[in-house]
């Protein structure tokens, strides 16, 4: 490859990876087409993009972003998946592909400019992606506000309840 190419797809590979702080490294080595295929398609629709880097050029490009211990990662026939704000429903779709297609290797990633492990990668996709997360965290706030309501509402049936019965008591005797 060219000199001048290469600055080029170094300069594009920078410009995509500076929008995004999410990345996965793949190694894909005896994934059948169909399945690599089908994977990328399946990916795509859920805006999670996997791309087939030259470790090389990948490699460079990273340390121009400030990534540090990169190189590590691009040993064999490497893929980069990056996509969408939620690193989360990233890593679920890689973990859950990787399933289902044996060759599909995790090797690691960044995650919000930090680099992550495979072991990490396998907590991450354990959590509840950031609508849910965020469901939970409403509920947690909403939770004592609802108790305390909750809570003035008996009072105040008990009250009601209470001269209810002392309303009819006075009925009852005549007074």
């Amino acid at each position: 490859m060219a000199n001048e190419l290469k600055k080029v797809v170094i300069q594009e590979l920078v410009s995509n990876y500076r929008k995004t702080g999410n990345f996965l490294v793949v190694g894909y080595q005896g994934i059948k087409a169909m399945e690599f295929d089908q994977l990328r398609k399946d990916l795509r629709k859920k805006k999670i993009y996997m791309e087939i880097v030259k470790n090389s050029l990948a490699a460079i490009a990273f340390k121009e972003l400030g990534v540090v211990g990169s190189a590590s990662l691009f040993a064999g026939p490497s893929a980069i998946i990056t996509g969408g704000d939620d690193p989360v429903v990233m890593t679920k779709e890689t973990i859950e592909w990787s399933k289902k297609i044996p060759f599909l290797s995790v090797r690691g990633g960044f995650v919000d400019g930090a680099m992550v492990s495979v072991s990490d990668i396998n907590d991450l996709a354990k959590l509840p992606s950031l609508p849910v997360l965020r469901a939970q965290i409403i509920t947690g706030i909403n939770a004592p506000i609802a108790g305390v309501a909750g809570a003035f509402n008996a009072v105040l049936r008990s009250l009601a309840t209470a001269f209810q019965a002392f309303k009819d008591k006075k009925e009852h005797s005549g007074e």
